[in-house]
């Protein structure tokens, strides 16, 4: 199993990254933990919506890793890691620090 508190630093600056890019509205990191890492969106404060953003790392037992985040609307982004010309990214650094930037890019569509 895949403890997400190894990647703490890795989700700070994916954090910090589209904290700086977004000129309306804070990104803070709420919580890293074993399984799943919660985001906040300071415009999700302003609409009185509770749920944060979340990451999740599944590990395949044949050894396949997917990153999944979901948006509070329950839309989600997927990045698959591996070797293979079908892997999204290279390593689980590389997928979580991608799918909380697909997250932000759908906040910003949908919200």
């Amino acid at each position: 199993m895949i403890d997400l508190r190894e990647y703490k630093d890795t989700v700070r600056k994916a954090v910090a990254k589209e904290r700086e890019a977004d000129k309306n509205w804070s990104w803070s990191l709420k919580a890293v933990n074993k399984t799943v890492i919660r985001i906040g969106w300071g415009y999700l404060d302003y609409i009185g919506e509770k749920d944060p953003f979340t990451v999740e790392v599944l590990e395949e037992d044949g050894g396949e890793v997917t990153v999944i985040g979901t948006i509070p609307s329950g839309s989600k982004a997927y990045g698959f890691v591996g070797p293979k010309h079908w892997h999204d990214y290279g390593t689980i650094e590389e997928a979580i620090a991608g799918v909380i930037h697909s997250m932000a890019c759908s906040a910003h569509s949908t919200y």
